[in-house]
């Protein structure tokens, strides 16, 4: 499980030492809560291991308390996905881990696990050649543009399709043309794989991150101890890239799995209000009951015992944690972050 990120589109629930992931944004459970719930369903907790960062440890290790057995590893920096998830399949290859491993995001909102664990095991099925990279593509219900996709390729009555190409976030007019043609699927950023595979794919297709980690990764993968200074020396010289970026991109082994399962990444405060509860046509998340007067359409997200009142107000995001309240238009969701960067222009550190 990867669990770590900035989380700036959260601001301000999310913070440089509480990201997203270990903020309760749904309901009484943290994201990396649910999701260890949600694994074991798949594998025990002595089966499961979270790649965090070494700044997040504090947080992370809290988070794991009711997860015992869970293996922790700390990245010295953040260098996005693929060190990390290079980092977690050599681990896996020198304790002996035989068979599929899984990658899950720690900030995924999926309400019905049991259709996850049944997608999880049909991916792990066609990923236990130990030939492919199968990534859990998502149905999609609506033109989203705020979702990457999967470009699927021709291949009538298999479960594992081959992708064809990722394609980024598109505008409106083509993410309908993709959700018409059938051969689209959301790219949820879950993948199963034997490790074996993920390393050798990895030091195939990014050489960014196999120049700087491989030999480290093989000593790791030959169950050898490595120093944390050996490891900090390694990943400092790591280029920050995405696992998609640098290795399934650029692969011809990746596949993908259907899945009909409600999914969604949590990518914004706006995205986040569509799984809140409904109240006199606003979507709700309030400690305290918030009182909504001839107001509709606004996200309204309290942390705090001081009741949020709204009037005559509409399409806006309410957030209010102990120390700051953020007041947004609900189509700026996504500018959220420069908040975050003028914050940092000021000298806010004690916001960030």
């Amino acid at each position: 499980m990867l669990a770590g990120g900035a989380g700036t589109r959260f601001w301000p629930a999310s913070r440089r030492e509480r990201p997203k992931p270990f903020v309760p944004l749904v309901g009484e459970r943290t994201l990396l809560g649910d999701t260890l719930l949600r694994l074991q369903r798949l594998a025990p907790a002595s089966r499961t291991t979270v790649v965090s960062a070494q700044v997040l440890a504090r947080a992370t290790r809290s988070a794991l308390r009711g997860s015992k057995g869970t293996r922790l590893l700390l990245e010295p920096v953040a260098r996005n996905t693929a060190a990390a998830i290079a980092w977690a399949a050599a681990d896996a290859i020198g304790r002996g881990r035989d068979g599929v491993i899984g990658v899950f995001p720690a900030d995924h909102h999926i309400p019905r696990p049991a259709a996850f664990a049944a997608c999880v095991a049909r991916a792990a099925r066609a990923a236990a050649d130990g030939e492919r990279l199968v990534l859990l593509g998502i149905e999609p219900t609506r033109p989203d543009t705020g979702y990457g996709y999967l470009r699927l390729g021709r291949a009538a009555g298999r479960d594992a399709i081959p992708v064809a190409r990722f394609v980024e976030k598109p505008d409106l007019a083509r993410a309908r043309r993709f959700l018409a043609s059938g051969r689209h699927l959301w790219n949820a950023g879950m993948l199963l794989a034997r490790p074996e595979r993920i390393l050798a794919e990895t030091r195939a297709h990014a050489p960014e991150i196999w120049g700087a980690l491989g030999s480290t990764l093989e000593r790791i993968a030959e169950g050898r101890t490595v120093s944390r200074a050996a490891l900090a020396r390694a990943y400092a010289r790591v280029r920050p890239l995405s696992f998609d970026y640098a290795v399934l991109e650029r692969s011809r082994r990746v596949f993908a799995v259907r899945g009909s399962f409600a999914w969604s990444d949590l990518g914004s405060w706006d995205a986040l209000g569509d799984q809140l509860p409904a109240q006199d046509g606003n979507r709700v998340h309030c400690a305290a009951p918030p009182v909504l007067l001839d107001s509709e359409r606004n996200v309204v997200w309290s942390s705090t015992d001081k009741p949020v009142v709204l009037l005559g107000v509409r399409d806006l995001l309410v957030i209010q944690t102990t120390d700051a309240l953020m007041v947004c238009a609900i189509d700026r969701a996504q500018d959220v972050r420069k908040v975050v960067d003028e914050l940092k222009r000021r000298g806010r550190e004690d916001l960030l």
